[in-house]
């Protein structure tokens, strides 16, 4: 007997519809004059099955809905599936809806089916897994509100198992299975076995250990991460263990049991799967992390152990809320402490401010930008003051503990959360509890996570008030005032003459022409050393802010393009003449290297050899070096012009350039360094290199066999031939 719903009674049938029909009698639809009001009305209430205790609205959506299917069934489906996707862990609430309104249309239960099951195959066959995953909770959620059969849905699972051609169909099959799985365990146990039987054998021919080892945030550490759909199959056998009892998931169709046992069911129809041979583009392996152990947890609250399906339905809870509203960081925040509040129980302030950090921290990279989790976890510290910001603190004492094993690219996108973080809480930290790092190598992880986060805070404020707010002991980790250094200041070195005339003449507003003549008359200097005293006059002129700085090589833009056109000398005098005005700060030699790069002055190659030449080599080691450089690539997608192919050979030239130059880097360090310096400098430049080829893996794909071919002339450097392999085994 299925404990969600009674078994349909053949004596009651007329009783549960006339039951139906009497409470339409008595409380009769609203009608609107305007219809689209009306289908607003209907979709406010479609999106109040979303919130908490949301299914008290099923009775008055249906009644609301049924008087109007003859004439907008179309949009009324339209708006169910569009909610769903919105809100797809309610699915149980809209299948009720459904069930609700086959009980007295057995067409619009059919139409229903049909739409839903053409709004699969479509998702299928363009390779949308979320939509489609979507559409079958849909789908089983029906088969438990009597709408759909068992063995209609099974048979749509072996389907979707038949095309299994990557893990994507496994996916699907497992998210859904669970929902329906106690109504196919009680009516057809040996259908479900079977199905079991050939996710098993699927999971153990499938192999992802070179994922699995690429896309760890922690390369060495006892906090779990899992491969996705090994969790989730895990996860369903030991549901299956339980004889597939669910406890979080919200069934609002046993409300209405006797009225949906009365309902006559559908079959859904056939079609054939995807075919084998069509081009898809499959959803990437993900790595699903924990941060906090249960002994790090409340005593009063706890969470589901990992390898429970009801931590997986906890997750997908808050990861549909985030899906939904990151872009509305106080919306988000207000329904991820009204879902915690609904469930007092459990320790979902851990969890929630875990998912945030942990997919923030996700690799290849995260779905949304590091700013939108920042935003939203600062949200939530408003909200709730007394638990979130206690919570956080937490949660970075673990990520600090864990920072010599973690990703480089993780490790960048940490300092640059948390830096924002501090700055919207006038950068209170316990510092002390950190002191143990200033004894490290100054390669060492730890001191570089200070060391970088200091800086990030500058750039959010000021020096002075980083050096204030520091205790003293943390000296050796400040960063240098950024003040500009000018040596043409002093007389003696060659140029200084040059020097004092153009401060003279453009002190005195001069025109571009009288600039000009002045770098023409100066005929004994060479000109890269011309190039070098008309940048750093120009920026020694404009150190007091970027406007004024901008504005002076507009001015100037001129002689500056002239100077550079064509002579990539000239542009890599450029380059350096910024780099040893502002040696002390890292903002402004990448903001402006970027602006040189929007005016036509300098092309991205030649950053891109910039970087690397040797004078920079122990600033290679350092986070800036590699924004610049994804700058770069950035300007060279969103500003180039051309023709596509054009555009992406400048693309190919630019990555396999990066590559080329950082193998060189790497293999010159590998001889000729101690072992411990090697093993943290090389740490840095291989983690910051296997960030960049994750950022763009869209570009770097069409091209991976000439990666492959570079890196292979560099058989000596181990680490890295092993990242590229296992890089390319991935984006595959």
């Amino acid at each position: 007997m299925n404990q969600y719903r009674r078994l349909r009674d053949e004596s009651s049938e007329e009783q549960c519809a006339l039951e139906l029909e009497q409470g339409h009698a008595r409380k009769q639809p609203r009608r609107s004059n305007n219809a689209k009001e009306t289908l607003v009305s209907i979709e406010q209430l479609l999106q109040k099955l979303s919130e908490p205790n949301g299914e008290s609205c099923l009775t008055e959506l249906s009644c609301e809905v049924n008087g109007l299917l003859p004439r907008h069934k179309m949009e009324i489906l339209r708006l169910l599936v569009q909610s769903l996707q919105l809100h797809p862990m309610q699915c149980g609430a809209y299948a009720t809806f459904v069930g609700l309104l086959n009980v007295c249309d057995f067409e619009f239960g059919a139409d229903c089916l049909s739409c839903l099951r053409q709004q699969l195959w479509q998702a299928l066959e363009a390779g949308e897994w979320q939509q489609a995953r979507n559409l079958l909770l849909l789908l089983a959620e029906l088969v438990n509100a009597n709408v759909l059969t068992a063995s209609s849905m099974l048979q749509l699972l072996n389907a979707l198992l038949d095309a299994a051609q990557h893990d994507c169909y496994a996916w699907l099959v497992l998210s859904s299975l669970p929902l329906l799985a106690r109504e196919l365990y009680e009516k057809l146990e040996s259908g479900l076995q079977a199905l079991l039987k050939r996710l098993s054998v699927y999971m153990k021919q499938r192999c992802s250990g070179v994922q699995l080892q690429l896309l760890r945030i922690w390369t060495l550490s006892e906090r779990a991460q899992h491969d996705y759909l090994e969790l989730l199959w895990q996860q369903v056998l030991q549901l299956q263990g339980q004889h597939w009892m669910l406890q979080q998931l919200r069934r609002p169709y046993t409300n209405f049991d006797g009225t949906l046992s009365s309902a006559l069911q559908h079959q859904l129809t056939e079609r054939p799967a995807v075919a084998a041979t069509r081009q898809l583009r499959y959803a990437r392996a993900h790595l699903v992390a924990r941060l906090f152990a249960p002994a790090d947890l409340p005593l009063s609250q706890q969470l589901p152990a990992e390898l429970h399906f009801e931590r997986h339905l906890i997750d997908c809870h808050i990861l549909e809320i985030l899906q939904s509203q990151h872009l509305e960081r106080k919306r988000c925040a207000a329904l991820l402490c009204a879902y915690s509040a609904a469930h007092p129980q459990l320790a979902l302030p851990h969890c929630i401010v875990e998912l945030l950090l942990l997919q923030m921290l996700q690799l290849p990279a995260a779905p949304y930008p590091t700013i939108n989790y920042g935003v939203i976890l600062i949200e939530l510290c408003k909200l709730q003051p007394h638990s979130f910001p206690h919570i956080i603190v937490q949660a970075v004492d673990l990520i600090f503990a864990q920072l010599p094993s973690m990703s480089v690219a993780c490790f960048d996108r940490f300092v640059d959360w948390f830096s924002h973080h501090l700055s919207n809480f006038r950068y209170q930290w316990n510092w002390l509890d950190w002191q143990q790092c200033i004894h490290f190598h100054q390669l060492h992880p730890c001191a570089m996570f200070v060391r970088e986060l200091l800086k990030k805070c500058m750039r959010l404020s000021y020096h002075q008030h980083v050096v204030q707010m520091m205790p003293a002991a943390f000296a050796p980790l400040l960063p240098v005032a950024p003040v500009p250094d000018f040596k043409y200041i002093d007389e003696r070195l060659p140029g200084a003459q040059l020097a004092k005339q153009l401060l003279d003449v453009i002190r005195s507003k001069c025109t571009v022409e009288v600039v000009g003549g002045l770098l023409e008359a100066a005929t004994e200097l060479p000109e890269e050393l011309k190039i070098n005293v008309l940048m750093q006059t120009l920026l020694h002129l404009g150190c007091k802010s970027f406007t004024h700085v901008f504005c002076l090589f507009t001015k100037f833009h001129a002689v500056l393009k002239l100077l550079a056109a064509g002579n990539e000398l000239n542009q890599l005098a450029m380059l350096q003449a910024i780099f040893e005005l502002w040696t002390n700060n890292e903002q402004l030699k990448t903001v402006l290297a970027e602006r040189l790069m929007k005016m036509r002055l300098i092309k991205p190659n030649i950053v891109v050899r910039f970087v690397f030449s040797s004078a920079l080599k122990p600033e290679l080691s350092k986070l800036y070096l590699w924004e610049l450089l994804n700058v770069s690539i950035r300007y060279t997608k969103q500003h180039l012009q051309g023709s596509e192919q054009q555009l992406t050979e400048q693309l190919e030239c630019l990555l396999l350039g990066i590559v080329q130059h950082a193998a060189v880097a790497l293999a010159k360090q590998q001889a000729v360094a101690a072992p411990a310096e090697t093993d943290y400098w090389s740490h840095w430049v291989l983690g910051r290199l296997q960030g960049i080829l994750f950022a763009h893996v869209e570009l770097v794909r069409p091209f991976g066999d000439k990666l492959n071919k570079i890196v292979s002339d560099f058989e000596h450097c181990k680490r890295l031939l092993k990242m590229i392999e296992n890089y390319l085994a991935y984006i595959k």
